[in-house]
């Protein structure tokens, strides 16, 4: 999960924050992550990195052009590219636009990170405006739970609290409508809980989408 920046003691706080649940993460994720990130190329963008959780993911030597708007982020990010062996591209900008070629990349990486972007819409025109024809993005979300559930009236109560406390993390975005909308040549998702179950941020989809 990677937040947008501009409180430098939150942006510091969930830079730490990240870090220190990394191997509880990758406990969780790591299996679905490799399913969906597949046969990496050797160049991927990954919007919001955060502290780099998915370099353990990628071979040695792939370059990674990292979109991370969060300066907090980048000292850890660099670390972690150093540790896993990845040539890191930082770029310090907002996943809503991105200096990047168009129909140029193969494979974009987005893992908890459309929760907390200004303008998800954007964010995937601007995915599937870098994408090649064919070329794949791959994605992890937490999302709303459905409508009229405990799950959801909870997430509705402490909406407010968590995207200040999370800068600009949303609890009740529905992503795979917004995905589903976005017209990819094919698009696979997945939904799944995570976690324990009552947490707010327990509802997910995954998937793989194709320019």
């Amino acid at each position: 999960m990677s937040a947008r920046g501009g409180n430098p003691i939150r942006g510091r706080l969930n830079a730490w924050f990240l870090a220190a649940v990394d191997e509880g993460m990758h406990r969780e994720y790591g299996a679905r992550k490799t399913r969906l990130f597949g046969e990496i190329p050797p160049t991927v963008v990954e919007l919001g990195p955060g502290t780099g959780a998915n370099f353990r993911y990628y071979p040695r030597g792939t370059r990674v052009v990292a979109v991370e708007p969060n300066p907090m982020m980048h000292a850890r990010l660099l670390a972690q590219a150093r540790k896993r062996g990845v040539e890191l591209d930082l770029r310090r900008a907002g996943a809503e636009g991105v200096d990047i070629e168009s129909a140029s990349t193969d494979l974009v990486v987005s893992t908890l990170v459309l929760c907390s972007v200004g303008d998800p819409e954007r964010v995937i025109r601007e995915v599937q405006r870098i994408l090649r024809p064919g070329g794949r993005f791959a994605f992890l979300e937490h999302v709303a739970a459905p409508p009229g559930s405990r799950l959801r009236r909870w997430q509705e109560a402490i909406h407010r609290p968590w995207r200040w406390l999370g800068e600009g993390c949303h609890l009740t975005r529905d992503t795979a409508e917004t995905l589903e909308a976005a017209g990819f040549a094919s698009l696979e998702i997945e939904r799944f809980v995570s976690g324990v179950p009552w947490a707010p941020f327990a509802p997910h989809v995954s998937g793989v989408a194709v320019r």
